[in-house]
């Protein structure tokens, strides 16, 4: 990998500031290696980077790193102290002795372009389900119900466009908000799309809109994003493996973030065209079931059940067909703008 050498002697020395606690400066060992280095403050996470050849991801609080996307279990976590980002000097050593000695972490494989580029899966969430009924209607629809007739309908269709669909739930079951994503990526999805119902206290109000995950943009995606994540309440604590598989989804999500926000753009402006309904735009919020997945992933919200009008249109087979329709042009005029620049972000 035209890698330099790690010089000889005591690996300590190698190092001017070593702390009491036996931490370095990650500026320091980036410096030391050659590396590139790039903190992303929201999602609290460090990239090491040499060319083409070598990725660190490091998220801050967490013992587990990614090196070229294999797992490294760190002595202990990064640490911040007094603004300064430090590692544990046996870590260090750790991490430099698996890229130089024990065993060189393998660059990625390449495709095709005509391969890496092009939305092959897709997993569609309804949302809620089983004992998480979701928003309840001025009629006594359920979000859950709703939700899932309107995922059939857009499998179908996108089926038909010649993508493979995958839903996280078929019937009546409930799904916690983990195994959702989990399923996606276990299904190498290259697209999620969550959907989801609208609910406010204001009767009158109305509209789509489309989410992606980041720092609430609004006080009401705010709200939203806490309702939606309500089901937390329901699910058993993660196991420590469960955990350690989060941080590793989340230390991959970054790449897929810009490419989740074009995909949101795409199907704002399908929705707008083919939905009889206000366009309430492109938002972002903390949603949960939009964390740690390897894919782009958005969350759809449909219309307002909360509004008696429009969940009278949400009823209807036309209009769930009109919200499907919008969906796949979303997709597909994502895709054809992602063969056109070779991907994004890719």
């Amino acid at each position: 990998m035209g890698c330099a050498t790690m010089p000889s002697g005591r690996y300590s020395s190698y190092y001017r500031e070593i702390d009491e606690k036996g931490h370095i400066s990650l500026n320091e060992f980036a410096r030391k290696h050659d590396f590139q280095i790039d903190f992303d403050p929201f999602l609290k996470k460090v990239y090491l980077t040499k060319g083409d050849s070598i990725e660190l991801i490091f998220a801050l609080e967490s013992s587990v790193a990614l090196l070229n996307d294999q797992v490294l279990r760190l002595q202990d976590s990064l640490k911040v102290e007094r603004g300064d980002i430090r590692l544990s000097s046996q870590s260090a050593r750790m991490i430099i002795n698996q890229i130089y000695y024990d065993k060189k972490p393998q660059e990625k494989k390449q495709k095709k372009i005509s391969d890496i580029h092009r939305v092959h899966t897709i997993v569609l969430d309804p949302g809620h389900g089983g004992k998480d009924p979701g928003a309840i209607g001025v009629s006594g629809v359920k979000e859950k119900d709703l939700v899932l007739s309107i995922a059939k309908i857009l499998k179908s269709k996108l089926a038909s466009a010649g993508y493979k669909v995958k839903m996280t739930r078929s019937d009546d079951s409930y799904v916690s908000l983990w195994n959702r994503v989990a399923f996606a990526n276990r299904e190498g999805a290259d697209l999620f799309l969550s959907i989801h119902a609208n609910s406010a206290r204001a009767k009158s109000a109305s509209g789509f809109e489309v989410f992606y995950l980041s720092e609430a943009s609004d006080e009401s995606a705010r709200s939203l994003a806490a309702a939606e994540n309500y089901p937390l309440g329901f699910e058993e604590s993660l196991s420590q493996d469960l955990n350690v598989q989060a941080t590793i989804w989340d230390l991959l999500y970054t790449e897929n973030r810009k490419d989740a926000i074009k995909l949101g753009r795409k199907i704002c402006l399908a929705m707008d065209s083919l939905v009889s309904t206000k366009n309430r735009g492109l938002k972002s919020a903390n949603f949960y079931i939009l964390r740690g997945a390897q894919m782009p992933a958005v969350l759809v919200e449909v219309g307002f059940i909360s509004n008696k009008y429009e969940e009278s249109n949400l009823n209807t087979w036309r209009f769930k067909s009109n919200i499907a329709e919008a969906l796949v042009r979303g997709v597909e005029s994502y895709e054809k703008e992602y063969l056109v620049s070779h991907g994004y972000n890719r």
